[in-house]
């Protein structure tokens, strides 16, 4: 699981019935250069959400085999909107050389 900004929506005129009560966001998953506090992220990936993630929003995303756990059925779903993330906190494990 990783976490993402948000950045907009995805609309399809046609999708798979089995992606019902959801929608798609376009989120920018967060690298190590993210946590240090610089605007740096990983390519975008399509998220399906039914959590409701706004744009801005810090969302946590599951991927790969994860991502359908959620679904009855097998579902067409490569990452997955696990959570949404109200704070953030990282301290490096690196202790700074004088």
């Amino acid at each position: 699981m990783r976490l993402g900004t948000v950045i907009g929506t995805v609309t399809l005129t046609v999708k798979s019935p089995k992606l019902r009560g959801g929608r798609l966001l376009l989120v920018l998953p967060w690298n190590t250069a993210t946590l240090a506090g610089q605007r740096s992220y990983d390519a975008a990936i399509v998220v399906y959400d039914e959590l409701g993630a706004a744009a801005g929003q810090t969302v946590m995303v599951s991927e790969g085999a994860e991502a359908a756990c959620p679904f009855p059925t097998p579902t067409p779903v490569d990452a997955y909107c696990a959570a949404l993330a109200d704070e953030v906190f990282y301290q490096s494990d690196k202790k700074e050389k004088l």
